[in-house]
């Protein structure tokens, strides 16, 4: 699953920085001045700007910028969670799952931020919340509610297929789609793609 978020967390950046409404910041961080970058995105965070406090925690994930400065990664992808943003909530809970960008290894956190995102309709987050059903790291265990996660995440990638991350996720190399389904009846199947069919985003 490490492999699985790496990739995730990888394609968000580059969405991120290629796809995300510009902000100010970009242009010094493309002329190769991440500092002051940093400097711009920091204060466009605490004015409330998303976007902004997203870019800076994966600049410090990144290394371009030091920590002892500006903070942690997860700091700023808290900040932009609270902020509206379902890639901040997203890396935040990759953050948490793994112990990573100055936050302790947080089973529940992790979960809590996926879910945020994921009730949004956010591909990834949908995916890495029915892989910790898989891994039955969720407790109380609900492997009805992880298999909805999974066919809603699946439902989506179908819609860009052709981009790889979709298509990985269609693929499910880990196998997590089969491992709940061995645990489930055919009756709890199809209350799961009951569940999937009706549910709308938050």
């Amino acid at each position: 699953m490490k492999n699985a978020a790496t990739k995730l967390i990888l394609i968000t950046l580059c969405i991120c920085f290629f796809g995300c409404a510009h902000t100010p910041g970009d242009a010094a961080l493309r002329a190769g001045h991440p500092e002051e970058a940093a400097k711009l995105y920091k204060a466009g965070a605490e004015q409330g700007d998303a976007s902004a406090a997203l870019k800076l925690g994966l600049i410090l994930e990144e290394g371009r910028v030091k920590e002892d400065t500006f903070g942690s990664p997860v700091s700023w992808y808290e900040k932009a969670c609270k902020l509206g943003s379902n890639p901040g909530c997203h890396n935040a809970g990759v953050s948490y799952e793994y112990g990573e960008n100055g936050a302790n290894k947080e089973i529940t956190k992790s979960y809590n931020y996926y879910l945020i995102a994921a009730e949004r309709g956010y591909m990834q987050s949908q995916y890495n919340l029915a892989s910790l059903y898989s891994n039955q790291y969720v407790q109380p265990q609900n492997d009805v509610e992880g298999l909805k996660w999974m066919l809603l995440a699946q439902d989506a990638a179908k819609r860009c297929q052709n981009v790889p991350l979709c298509q990985w996720i269609l693929d499910d190399s880990p196998g997590h789609k089969s491992k709940i389904k061995s645990r489930l009846s055919e009756e709890q199947i199809k209350s799961a793609e009951a569940l999937a069919i009706s549910w709308k985003p938050k």
